[in-house]
C-alpha cells in the first residue's frame, strides 16, 4: 500500500481507479482493512469521499448489485409522482403497486449497471498482454518503448500523461526504455509491482513480478525502487535489487545486466542456475509443468545459452546432461531415471 498522505490528496475518481484501493474493495484483509481504518482516522473528512469511491468501485465490478429497499422505495415514489393523474382501480391497486414497485428495482440496477458500464468505458485502463512464449514491443504515447516477456500484462490509464506523472502496472517481466523528456518536459515514469514502486526519470532496465517477489536489474540510468517496509534504493547500473513477498530483507547486488535482458534478443542465459528455477521459468513463461520423481536433482545448477523460442531444446539438453528421459503429454512433462 502507499503512504497514507497519498490517499488523503485523491478525488474520487482517482481512488476508485487505484488497484490497491480497489482490492481492498474487492477482496479485504485483515491488514487492509486495519489500513483503512487508520486512514479514516487520520484524515476524517476524507470519509465522504472514501464511501462515494466504494461505491464507484462497486458499480465497475459489476452491473448487477443487490439494491436497498430505501433505494427502491425512493424510485418507487419517483415514479409515483409522474403517474399522479392515472388512478387505478382499487382492487387491482395492490397489484399495480407491487408491479411499479418491481419496475423501480429493475430501473434502479439497470442504471446502475449502465452507469458502471460507461464509468468503466471512460477509466478503464489500457492492457497489453502476451501469452506463453510470445515477446511483444509497445512504443507508448510519450516516446517510451516497453518490451513485454512471455505471459505479461501491462496497464496504464488512458489519461496518464495528464498529472505530469507516468504510471503504469506490470505483472510478469518488461523491460523498459523509457524517454527522458515527453513533450521537452521531465516527468516521472512509474512501475508499480506487488511488492515495490520503481522510479525513474529516463533509463534502461529490467523488471521481473513473477511469483509474489519484484526483480530489478538497471541496465542504463539510475532508478528508485520504492519498497513497502524498507528503506528506498537507489540504483546504479548493474545493481540488482530484489523484494520478495513476507520478507523483511531485500536482496541486493551486482550483476551483468545484460545476462537479464537477453530474452530481448532471443536468448536465455543460464549462469549457474538451479535447475529448480529453471523448471519455474518453464511453467512462467511458456505454460510447461516439468517434475522430476528424484526431487534432489532440483539443486543441480546449469551454465548454458539457448534459443529463448526452443524450450524443447533447454528440456533435452537437461534430459541428456542428468541422463534423464522426457515424458510429455501436452504441456505436462516428466523428467525420469533412465530405463536400465
Amino acid at each position: 500500500m502507499k503512504p497514507l498522505e497519498y490517499y488523503a490528496t485523491l478525488e474520487i475518481i482517482d481512488l476508485a481507479r487505484d488497484p490497491d484501493f480497489r482490492r481492498w474493495i474487492r477482496n479485504p484483509t485483515p491488514e487492509q482493512n486495519q489500513f483503512w481504518e487508520s486512514f479514516k482516522a487520520v484524515y476524517p473528512h476524507q470519509q465522504t469521499t472514501l464511501e462515494q469511491a466504494r461505491l464507484l468501485v462497486i458499480g465497475l465490478e459489476s452491473t448487477w448489485q443487490n439494491v436497498s429497499d430505501s433505494a427502491v422505495d425512493a424510485s418507487f415514489q419517483r415514479l409515483l409522482h409522474k403517474k399522479r393523474a392515472w388512478q387505478p382501480v382499487p382492487k387491482r391497486f395492490i397489484w399495480r403497486t407491487a408491479f411499479y414497485r418491481y419496475a423501480a428495482a429493475v430501473a434502479v440496477v439497470t442504471l446502475a449497471g449502465l452507469g458502471g458500464w460507461y464509468l468503466d468505458r471512460i477509466t478503464a485502463p489500457i492492457t497489453y498482454r502476451t501469452t506463453y512464449g510470445q515477446v511483444r514491443t509497445i512504443s507508448l504515447p510519450d516516446g517510451s518503448v516497453v518490451t513485454l516477456n512471455a505471459n505479461s500484462t501491462l496497464e496504464m490509464a488512458k489519461n496518464w500523461q495528464e498529472k505530469g506523472r507516468r504510471e503504469v502496472r506490470l505483472t510478469g517481466e518488461a523491460f523498459f526504455d523509457v524517454n527522458k523528456k515527453p513533450s521537452g518536459q521531465r516527468m516521472p515514469f512509474v512501475v508499480h509491482t506487488g511488492e515495490a514502486d520503481v522510479v525513474v526519470l529516463g533509463t534502461r532496465f529490467n523488471v521481473n513480478t513473477r511469483r509474489t517477489r519484484t526483480q530489478v536489474v538497471l541496465q542504463e540510468g539510475r532508478v528508485r525502487v520504492d519498497l513497502r517496509q524498507q528503506p528506498d534504493v537507489l540504483m546504479q547500473p548493474g545493481d540488482l535489487v530484489e523484494a520478495a513477498n513476507g520478507q523483511a530483507a531485500v536482496r541486493r547486488g551486482r550483476v551483468n545486466a545484460h545476462r537479464y535482458v537477453a530474452w530481448r534478443n532471443n536468448l536465455l542465459v543460464l549462469d549457474d542456475e538451479p535447475l529448480r528455477e529453471i523448471l519455474q521459468r518453464l511453467q512462467d513463461q511458456y505454460g510447461l509443468t516439468v517434475s522430476i520423481p528424484d526431487e534432489r536433482l532440483l539443486n543441480e545448477r546449469f551454465t548454458s545459452t539457448v534459443p529463448a523460442n526452443q524450450p524443447d531444446l533447454l528440456l533435452r539438453l537437461i534430459a541428456t546432461t542428468l541422463h534423464l528421459q522426457i515424458s510429455k503429454n501436452e504441456n505436462q512433462i516428466v523428467l525420469s531415471q533412465l530405463n536400465q
